[in-house]
């Protein structure tokens, strides 16, 4: 029995040092592929681009220090379309918030009034608020329309709220400190 049990061993350490050289891949070639995929083609020159800056001239006629009139170069084709003068654009406030407008509708004793008014506003689509505001007379509470970002955009709004509202309202100053008790 002894001996059957090292022949085991012994046939057991031969099959682990022989099988994997046996069953290493060696000696086998796959089988060859024919590919039909051409070459890829040459990629082109690519130019550099270097952006330029457009030429920007002024719409006004300048003057000089002799009062005499400079006029302006003609463009080369009258039948391009001129594109409208630039909107104004809005400022920076010194804290880096941009400087909004509203327009004051009125000032009311009467809360109820104010709100009133701001709900009609807001009914026709327009931004509108409310402040307590300190007068002469006591305390009121204005009704703004806002805020914008321009001047001008807060003058066409109050020109749009004469007609619909028949309001004269003044165009102010919008500030979130005046929010604040």
């Amino acid at each position: 029995m002894k001996q059957r049990l090292v022949g085991t061993v012994v046939i057991g350490c031969l099959a682990i040092i022989f099988i994997p050289a046996l069953l290493d891949g060696e000696g086998v070639t796959p089988a060859a592929l024919n590919t039909t995929i051409p070459e890829a083609p040459p990629m082109p020159d690519v130019p550099e681009i270097t952006p330029q800056r457009p030429e920007i001239r002024a719409d006004t006629v300048a003057t000089d220090t002799d009062n005499t009139t400079q006029t302006q170069a003609e463009p080369a084709d009258e039948n391009i379309d001129q594109p409208p003068p630039a909107p104004e654009r809005p400022r920076l406030a010194a804290t880096g918030v941009p400087e909004t407008w509203a327009v004051r509708l009125g000032s009311f004793g009467e809360l109820a009034n104010a709100e009133a008014l701001v709900e009609r506003l807001r009914n026709s689509g327009h931004k509108a608020f409310s402040r307590p505001l300190q007068s002469s007379r006591g305390p009121l509470t204005g009704v703004y329309v806002g805020p914008v970002l321009t001047e001008a955009q807060a003058a066409t709004l109050q020109q749009e709220l004469a007609r619909t509202f028949e309001l004269e309202g003044i165009v102010v100053q919008f500030s979130l400190e005046d929010l604040e008790p």
